[in-house]
């Protein structure tokens, strides 16, 4: 049954992966707003501090929503224009789930190539897919199964404040001690 249920969780999260345009449940990347998802979803937690960018701000659907046991949640990322920018799903911790999801990717997404992966203490293993609109990052830890889908205009975005903000940080004086 568990086998039928993945199977089942696997063609609702990748068929749509073939479009230009990544859209999973009715979300689409890029393109769904706040408002929209507030119509179809319930979004139970919200996640906001003042002293970061609105695009680090993020709300959490529960997993029922999907109407997918298996998915404990979904955490929604938006711009600053509300535009949905990255879905990251979460479920439970399984090696399984983790090598279906990662061979279902490869069917549907060049693999980004990468050093050999180096267990980090928390993550046990991860893997990068990107095509011309997304990017994929799965990850499998001791604490769940992750995977996240990232419109590549909000990772840009995403990555130059990073930048931004690295530079600032360079060109604070230092306080002597």
């Amino acid at each position: 049954m568990n086998i039928i249920k993945t199977g089942a969780l696997l063609l609702c999260l990748l068929s749509p992966l073939a479009q230009a345009e990544t859209t999973l449940f009715g979300l689409t990347l890029g393109k769904s707003t706040r408002q929209e998802v507030e119509q179809t979803y319930t979004l139970q937690y919200k996640n906001t501090q003042s002293s970061l960018p609105d695009s680090w701000n993020y709300y959490r659907v529960d997993g029922k929503q999907f109407n997918e046991p298996l998915l404990k949640h979904a955490t929604l990322y938006f711009d600053d224009a509300q535009t949905l920018g990255t879905i990251r799903f979460t479920f439970p911790s399984s090696l399984e789930k983790y090598k279906a999801l990662e061979e279902q990717l490869s069917r549907q997404y060049p693999r980004i190539k990468m050093a050999p992966f180096v267990s980090e203490p928390l993550r046990l293993d991860k893997a990068e897919f990107q095509n011309d609109t997304t990017h994929v990052l799965l990850e499998y830890s001791y604490y769940g199964t992750y995977l996240d889908f990232t419109d590549l205009k909000y990772h840009a975005a995403a990555q130059k404040r990073l930048a931004e903000k690295k530079a600032l940080e360079a060109n604070k004086p230092k306080k002597e001690p």
